[in-house]
């Protein structure tokens, strides 16, 4: 004890340092034998050691989360509506109608847009910014073609008569 007392700050912090990590390895040592402590009493003792369930995935919702209101299809149709106001100069008609909608629901939709939030948090904010990056690119890319014409060209058999794109 009196070796403490002629201990200048600079060696205390040495000891301490020390004193530190053997604790953290006399802890490591213990944990270590505790597992195999208890994996070995789990292979003599199953049943007094009842399993967790695992959670399956997007089976359980975390705590303070909803299920979403909307379905993969109303989803999308929704989207549709949106970027045909979109379309119309009506933003603000699509940001109303993005508000007025839940977190689990404006989420699904962004599942479904395949927009990425980054390191974001899903807020109602980043989401309804996530989802009308999407209904702008949509409006953009659509200016110059109608998109409705696409889809129903490709849903439309070949005509046999033409070949190679020719008559």
């Amino acid at each position: 004890m009196t070796d403490d007392l002629f201990n200048t700050p600079t060696e205390e912090v040495i000891r301490l340092v020390a004193e530190v990590r053997e604790t953290k390895e006399l802890l490591r040592d213990l944990s270590s034998k505790l597992s195999r402590i208890e994996t070995r009493l789990k292979r003599v003792f199953p049943p007094a050691f009842p399993k967790e369930k695992a959670s399956k995935r997007g089976g359980k919702l975390p705590q303070g989360q909803e299920a979403p209101t909307l379905t993969v299809e109303q989803a999308m149709t929704l989207y549709e509506e949106l970027v045909d106001s979109a379309r119309k100069d009506q933003l603000e008609e699509v940001r109303r109608r993005l508000s007025s909608l839940g977190v689990a629901d404006l989420s699904l939709l962004r599942r479904e847009l395949g927009a990425s939030l980054g390191k974001k948090k899903a807020s109602p904010k980043t989401l309804i910014e996530a989802i009308l990056g999407r209904v702008k690119e949509s409006v953009m890319l659509s200016k110059h073609t109608n998109r409705q014409e696409l889809l129903d060209q490709s849903s439309t058999p070949n005509d046999p008569t033409i070949k190679d794109g020719k008559e």
